[in-house]
């Protein structure tokens, strides 16, 4: 297979935004060198309160985030999101230990667009940014969206 990388930018020239809502440190700093890594710069929130307190401020194209946090759960943050059209609807990525099938329904019903258990390795990740990218550019939201950084892309025909 070839690999490439394609620099990923929102027309205008603005990049990808990904938020990251992780209560552990330790994790939210992984998270944060393993986006880094692929040239992105992510936003780092301690917790669900805190992100959306962020994303009332600011718009952001794709939200990564913990599921079980203490006061409000990703899952909560998901659905608040989900039901309020004004915050920009970003395509939300749940991030968890939790990995039983009514986990991820249960995160699906929520508005969640993708799930990963944790821990999430940088290759998983990368393709489903990747898939979140894709899936911005085909509903058109807020911008559209021609790459994001630092993501390799596979070249299916080689």
């Amino acid at each position: 297979m070839e690999f490439f990388e394609k620099s990923e930018m929102l027309h205008g020239g603005s990049e990808v935004k990904v938020l990251v809502v992780e209560d552990n440190r330790v994790e939210r700093m992984r998270l944060q060198a393993v986006l880094q890594s692929m040239g992105m710069a992510p936003i780092l929130a301690e917790n669900a309160s805190e992100g959306l307190r962020f994303i009332k401020k600011r718009k952001v194209d794709i939200v990564l985030s913990d599921w079980l946090m203490p006061g409000m759960t990703g899952l909560e943050l998901c659905q608040r999101l989900a039901e309020d059209e004004d915050l920009g609807r970003p395509y939300f990525i749940m991030l968890t230990g939790r990995n039983a099938s009514v986990d991820l329904i249960a995160a699906m019903d929520a508005g969640a667009d993708d799930y990963i258990a944790k821990p999430a390795w940088r290759e998983e990740l990368r393709v489903r940014l990747q898939a979140g990218v894709r899936s911005l550019n085909r509903a058109g939201r807020r911008h559209q969206i021609s790459s994001t950084p630092g993501l390799v892309w596979v070249d299916a025909r080689a």
